[in-house]
C-alpha cells in the first residue's frame, strides 16, 4: 500500500538501457526489463494527440482476465532505442491508434440518442454507431473533429470545411 501521494506518484522513466523490446513468436510486442523477460506488453501514448512519439506508457499485459495491466514505466523519448526497437514501438502504436479519416458520409440516422453512420473512410466503407454525441464528438481543432463509436473505435473528419452536407447536418447541432 502506498504511504502518501509522493509514493503513489512515483514514476519510473525508461530508456534503451533499462528495457529492450522484441517481437514475440505471434508477432506481438514483448520486452525485457532490467534483463528479466516481462513477456507481452503494450505501449500507450500519454498525450495521443500532441506528443505522438514522446511520453509513452509501457505496460505489462495482464496475466488473467481479472488482472490489471501493470505499468512498467514511461518512455520520455525514443532517442535511446535502436532503430529496430523504434520500428517495433511505432508499429505497435500505429495499430493501437489507427484512426481512419471519414471521406464521405453515405448515411447518418439519429434514433433514441444513437446515431447510425454509414461512411466511406480512408480504410474503406464502415458502419458504426455513436451514442450521446456530446461525449462521442471531440473537437480536435477549429476545423477537425473525432467521432468515437460505441466500441471505442475512432474516426476523424480532418477538415469540417470540406465535410459533405450529410455529415454537417448531423454535426451542426453539436458544434
Amino acid at each position: 500500500m502506498k504511504n502518501d501521494f509522493r509514493d503513489a506518484a512515483d514514476v519510473r522513466y525508461l530508456t534503451g538501457e533499462d528495457i529492450k523490446f522484441y517481437e514475440t513468436a505471434g508477432g506481438l510486442l514483448g520486452a525485457t526489463l532490467d534483463g528479466d523477460d516481462v513477456g507481452r506488453c503494450d505501449v500507450l501514448r500519454l498525450f495521443p494527440l500532441h506528443q505522438k512519439e514522446r511520453y509513452l506508457s509501457v505496460r505489462r499485459q495482464a496475466e488473467g482476465h481479472r488482472d490489471r495491466n501493470c505499468e512498467l514505466g514511461i518512455i520520455e523519448s525514443l532517442d535511446s532505442f535502436s532503430n529496430e526497437e523504434k520500428a517495433l514501438i511505432m508499429h505497435e502504436l500505429e495499430k493501437r491508434y489507427f484512426v481512419p479519416e471519414i471521406v464521405k458520409v453515405k448515411n447518418a440516422k439519429e434514433e433514441f440518442g444513437h446515431t447510425y453512420w454509414e461512411v466511406e473512410t480512408t480504410a474503406g466503407d464502415r458502419q458504426f454507431t455513436t451514442f450521446d454525441m456530446s461525449s462521442s464528438l471531440i473537437r480536435l481543432s477549429e476545423n477537425s473533429v473525432m467521432l468515437i463509436d460505441v466500441d471505442g473505435s475512432r474516426y476523424i473528419i480532418p477538415d469540417l470545411k470540406k465535410a459533405d452536407d450529410k455529415a454537417m447536418k448531423v454535426l451542426d447541432i453539436w458544434l
